[in-house]
């Protein structure tokens, strides 16, 4: 069975979304996933940081940590549902310009995709915005959670790989949502690239008849067309009008 270009978009879009949903689980929940170390001078074990400890401090830490983890995934349901408009009603031609979208979808048939496009370009950002806001505090008050019981050094490592893991997906998706809204245009989030998507779908394209008519050019070679039209009483006029010719041709 031969897939179409629009469902390898939407796989090649789970696919790098369920990496970067595990990589963001991991990443606000920083106290849970980085060690801490427990009275006893062990390493605490995970139930023991998730729901075991029940230190007021840690349990505020937690309850930021499931906040800022809402707030990524509201920005996923916000970002595929962007995606898979995208997917659908537009489309990348490698054949075509970058810009060439610019100019296709000013016509009266796109302008209610223009204006969804810029919707959901702007909730996108408004999205990601959030999750910065909630990023940042989030960091503060685990911070302060990890380090009223630092371990040392194995807390290192994971802390900061998971802040920087965290900050890598908020940057890239602010320079594609504050692109998208600059250029007018569609970013992809989740194809590489990230690519450019610049014409609209073959599915929901106008047909060429339909383009001519909206240039004007249809309507002029349909006029051209009526003019060489004729009746079938005018033709046999005509015919008759012929053959009166050619006897009195002969006749002279």
């Amino acid at each position: 069975m031969r897939l179409d270009v629009d469902t390898k978009q939407r796989m090649k879009g789970a696919a790098t979304f369920m990496l970067e949903f595990y990589k963001i689980l991991m990443g606000t929940f920083l106290t849970v996933f980085v060690p801490h170390a427990c009275a006893d001078g062990r390493i605490c074990s995970f139930s023991h940081n998730l729901y075991e400890n029940h230190d007021s401090f840690h349990q505020v830490a937690v309850g930021t940590n499931a906040a800022c983890f809402f707030a990524f995934l509201m920005m996923y349901v916000i970002e595929v549902r962007r995606e898979n408009w995208c997917i659908t009603y537009l489309d990348i031609d490698p054949s075509l310009p970058i810009e060439n979208l610019d100019t296709e979808i000013e016509r009266d048939a796109y302008k209610p995709y223009k204006r969804r496009m810029a919707t959901l370009n702007q909730n996108y950002q408004n999205a990601v915005l959030t999750c910065s806001v909630a990023h940042c505090t989030n960091i503060g008050v685990s911070m302060i959670d990890i380090v009223r019981s630092w371990p040392g050094m194995p807390a290192l490592a994971p802390l900061a790989s998971y802040i920087i893991l965290v900050s890598m997906k908020l940057y890239n998706s602010q320079s594609i949502a504050s692109a998208s809204l600059s250029k007018e245009r569609a970013f992809s989030a989740y194809l590489s690239g990230p690519k450019t998507y610049n014409t609209i779908d073959a599915d929901y394209k106008l047909r060429p008849e339909i383009e001519l008519l909206e240039t004007g050019t249809g309507e002029e070679t349909k006029e051209d067309d009526q003019e060489l039209v004729t009746s079938p009483e005018e033709d046999a006029e005509l015919s008759i009008e012929n053959v009166i010719i050619d006897e009195e041709s002969n006749k002279v």
